[in-house]
């Protein structure tokens, strides 16, 4: 399948936010609370948005320019008036909410009441919290990052966590389980996704030095049947396995493909071993 190369200087910034926006997804929602000097609620969601440090922990959105005409939006002018906000991460049932709140409502406006979302008093910081969301963080504004100038400009601001709050039911040990939390993503034009469910799945961290790809034997990189994850989970083996002595078992395929093909229904069910045996009877076949 052939690729497009798309060179930013052929697009305005409203057409280069639409591919990075479809591009780089799914992507986490920071519902954000900021107060005016004059004490005005402000609620808008912003999806460039990350955690970048444990020790402070540290996160940090960007209330960008507008791309049509490089204004700066209400949430920016805020948090650097006040060097304060709140990060309410977005699950599924604040959806529809979080969708109204994102409105270009006039200076001046509190999108609490406007949303539907119910503002509660934070620990150390003036924006209130948001009750509805599962996981949320208070924060200090450290540092503001200019990322070019003009319509569509990136407006980082950078804070330091003071204080999570995280909804009781959420925690699953020392994890957050998703499934709880049910955050939703967001994607280019009107997608999202959930982040639970089916959507969700674990995959093992290599455990020291996995094998590699390039270990891997040469038939099975020609195969026209096992998939580049199927490789990759094989890849992820602790080392070789030794296969000379891997015996055959009644109602074992014989033919090559159909070994490939048991093969990857071993790594579907996550039986490594039994994969690893058949690729021992596939590299006999």
């Amino acid at each position: 399948m052939s690729h497009r190369t798309i060179l930013p200087s052929d697009l305005n910034p409203i057409e280069t936010n639409a591919l990075l926006c479809s591009g780089v997804a799914p992507r986490p929602i920071a519902l954000a609370s900021t107060v005016s000097k004059e004490g005005i609620r402000n609620l808008s969601p912003f999806s460039f948005f990350n955690a970048f440090g444990s020790n402070p922990p540290t996160v940090a959105f960007a209330p960008n320019r507008r791309g049509r005409d490089g204004t700066v939006k209400h949430t920016y002018l805020n948090a650097v008036a006040t060097g304060e906000f709140v990060i309410a991460a977005v699950s599924h049932a604040m959806l529809h909410p979080m969708n109204v709140a994102s409105a270009e409502w006039p200076d001046g406006v509190d999108e609490f009441p406007k949303s539907g979302l119910t503002p509660l008093p934070a620990r150390f910081v003036t924006p209130a919290l948001v009750a509805e969301s599962p996981f949320q963080m208070e924060c200090r504004l450290q540092q503001v990052v200019e990322l070019g100038s003009g319509p569509g400009s990136g407006l980082m601001l950078i804070g330091e966590v003071l204080a999570f709050h995280v909804r009781e039911d959420c925690f699953a040990g020392a994890i957050l389980h998703p499934d709880a939390l049910d955050l939703i993503g967001r994607n280019g034009g009107a997608f999202y996704t959930r982040a639970s469910g089916a959507a969700v799945f674990q995959v093992p961290k290599p455990a020291g030095k996995p094998l590699g790809y390039d270990a891997l034997p040469e038939v099975l990189k020609q195969s026209r049947v096992l998939t580049a994850n199927d490789l990759g989970q094989l890849a992820n083996s602790p080392g070789l396995p030794d296969l000379s002595g891997l015996a055959r078992q009644p109602g074992d395929p014989i033919a090559p493909l159909d070994l490939e093909q048991a093969i990857r229904q071993a790594l579907a069910s996550e039986n490594q071993a039994e994969a690893w045996r058949l690729v021992g009877l596939r590299l006999k076949a």
